[in-house]
């Protein structure tokens, strides 16, 4: 049950806001493995009122994007249908690489070693989960050093971009 539809004098009838709210609880529901984003039967109401809720249950960060948007307290800034499913949450694998390339070539990224630390440090807020760090271990060293000829890619978001967009471009 949607938040504005809680109360017991509520007259508000079910807009497409409300509905919203509750697909994004159920997503979450389906990815979590049967969790509610506002906890357990004898506090859920409770919490969907105080606009409490944990994504513990769910890794993806994007599909947390989504659901966080989705299951906002305030009707109003809740994503229409048509925003949903423009989402990278559903962006298939070809668009999210093309993506990525795109913003490499950016002229911000190009310059990626030396960039304004004020641009690092809001890129690195965003991979609040440390994910983006240590990237190159994630690829094989082989592939990271040929990319890289003698001038090494900084270990940030950054030198990561730019990576992705030498590694689709050559």
């Amino acid at each position: 049950m949607a938040r504005e539809t809680l109360a017991e004098e509520s007259v508000i009838s079910y807009k497409s806001s409300t509905d919203i709210q509750v697909a994004g609880m159920l997503v979450y529901y389906i990815l979590s493995g049967g969790h509610h984003p506002f906890g357990k039967s004898f506090e859920c109401e409770f919490n969907i009122h105080r606009g409490k809720y944990s994504l513990d249950h769910v890794q993806d960060v994007v599909a947390k994007d989504l659901i966080e948007w989705m299951i906002n307290k305030e009707p109003k800034y809740r994503p229409k249908v048509e925003e949903c499913l423009k989402h990278p949450f559903f962006w298939t694998s070809e668009k999210k690489t093309e993506y990525l390339r795109k913003i490499g070539n950016r002229d911000d990224v190009a310059n990626y070693r030396k960039a304004e630390q004020e641009l690092i440090d809001s890129l690195e807020k965003c991979a609040v989960d440390g994910s983006f760090k240590q990237w190159k271990n994630k690829f094989e060293q082989e592939l990271v050093q040929k990319l890289e000829g003698k001038k090494p890619y900084t270990e940030n978001t950054l030198g990561l971009l730019r990576f992705i967009r030498n590694l689709h471009e050559h």
